[in-house]
């Protein structure tokens, strides 16, 4: 389970853009949290703080849609998709009886990208809503939903987690981790955050927990990617080598 070459430079530079979004947004988020400051923001009276502070916000916030966090979140997850669909033909092609597995794995990270640029799952909370009055942990009904389907899905794949490389598996299991730990386990933190500040985003409490989980997410998809890309280099044939040419005059020889 090495990674070499390109395959790790792309990591590490993807990796740094992760650190880059997060930590800019954290700052911009701090200071937007400062009543003052917040208050302008609202009533649009003035740039706060420095002229195009409210475009940066805009547009380096993990908690914003439409902008370049949800952006790079969304590559990653769309990346990662495309790769596994290359996986999957590339064991449908061997008879292995995991292709499937594979394929439905590719279609469920392409959702999840399309659902990062767009935040379809929010959709879900008016659904939530309309059935039961959620609060605290469960200020974002969408949990309620996502948590079953999150549960079924993994058991449906212990098989093919086992069948896996020890060393491909295991970062899965790290990138499950983070990934379902920051959307699902520190989204319900914020929920409560959210709820203790009567339905408000503004709280120091809920820039910090919605910080820690776009970190953990981004997190989980740049480990999956890494260990898609470990997946792909083991269990997918490499193209045949194309055959030397040799001369063909009168007395040659092959070299």
């Amino acid at each position: 389970m090495v990674l070499v070459g390109n395959t790790r430079r792309l990591l590490v530079a993807l990796g740094a853009l992760a650190v880059v979004i997060n930590l800019v947004s954290l700052v911009l988020r701090l200071i937007a949290t400062d009543p003052a400051i917040a208050a302008e923001l609202e009533s649009g009276a003035r740039q706060p703080v420095f002229f195009g502070f409210q475009g940066l916000l805009r547009i380096f916030s993990v908690d914003e849609e439409a902008n370049l966090a949800s952006w790079f979140n969304a590559a990653l997850l769309l990346l990662s998709a495309l790769v596994i669909w290359g996986i999957a033909v590339g064991r449908r092609a061997a008879g292995d009886r995991w292709s499937r597995h594979w394929g439905l794995l590719a279609l469920a990270f392409a959702y999840l990208s399309a659902d990062e640029a767009g935040r379809l799952h929010e959709s879900a909370d008016a659904i939530v809503d309309s059935l039961i009055e959620a609060r605290g942990i469960l200020s974002f009904g969408w949990i309620l939903l996502a948590a079953p389907l999150v549960l079924a899905f993994a058991l449906a794949y212990l098989g093919f987690l086992r069948a896996l490389p020890a060393g491909v598996r295991k970062l899965v299991v790290i990138a499950a981790v983070l990934y379902v730990g920051g959307a699902i386990g520190v989204e319900a933190l914020g929920g409560l955050a959210y709820d203790l500040n009567g339905g408000e985003k503004g709280s120091l409490a809920f820039v910090i927990a919605s910080s820690i989980e776009e970190a953990l997410e981004m997190s989980g998809a740049l480990v999956f990617l890494a260990a898609m890309l470990v997946a792909s280099r083991q269990l997918v044939r490499p193209a045949a080598r194309p055959v030397e040419l040799v001369d063909q005059r009168p007395g040659a020889s092959p070299s």
